[in-house]
């Protein structure tokens, strides 16, 4: 609240706003609080809305909660076996309305961490299933700073846009620096281990 209100952004938000201490059944409720919010500015005042919800694995961990409270054979990594459905009815609110209807949208960024780093836990592992792209962050450690991840990150819409609505060369680009991250990766790897580094390795 405090970075929004010196950002001047206050006014332009609406936050639903859970903590540990409260019962784990009204966390299942945020994510469709925020949403219909979302869709009245979208639908109604034709408004462009971005819903943050962070943090996801929070709000699986209370349905694992709930839905054992209630006896449900639990799935894999003791979550509900509606893991699947659950999300997927959050973030296919996702929408971009046609210029004839008026326009607005609703952007979704859902921020999930991961337990131990574990990508293939139930959470991440469903979320990339149902969500259009995803970022991986990590720590990196030769840096001391989060960084992206490329090679663990995700775009389904990319060859739509890229080189099409972007620059025409935006492919192109795109390929060569991820080569050349994969060649540095490589690079250090040979470094850590003792092995002799080329001069490309070194540039």
């Amino acid at each position: 609240r405090n970075t929004f209100s010196n950002a001047g952004a206050l006014d332009r938000i609406i936050s639903f706003i859970n903590t540990t201490e409260d019962p784990a059944v009204e966390r299942l409720l945020i994510p469709d609080m925020a949403l219909t919010a979302a869709e009245y500015f979208a639908v109604e005042k034709h408004e462009t809305v971005l819903v943050l919800l962070t943090d996801m694995t929070s709000y699986a961990d209370s349905l694992s909660i709930v839905s054992n409270r209630m006896d449900q054979i639990p799935s894999k990594d003791s979550m509900p076996g509606s893991l699947y459905s659950d999300l997927a009815k959050i973030y296919e609110k996702a929408v971009q309305f046609p210029e004839s209807v008026g326009g607005g949208s609703i952007t979704i960024i859902a921020v999930t961490t991961l337990s131990g780093g574990d990508i293939t836990h139930a959470v991440p592992d469903n979320t990339g299933y149902i969500t259009e792209g995803q970022l991986y962050l990590r720590r990196d450690s030769d840096v001391g700073k989060v960084v992206v991840d490329p090679f663990r990150s995700l775009s389904r819409l990319k060859q739509l846009v890229a080189g099409k609505k972007t620059r025409k060369d935006h492919a192109q680009v795109m390929n060569a620096a991820i080569r050349l991250y994969a060649d540095a990766a490589n690079a250090k790897t040979k470094l850590e281990n003792g092995f002799d580094l080329t001069n490309y390795d070194e540039r």
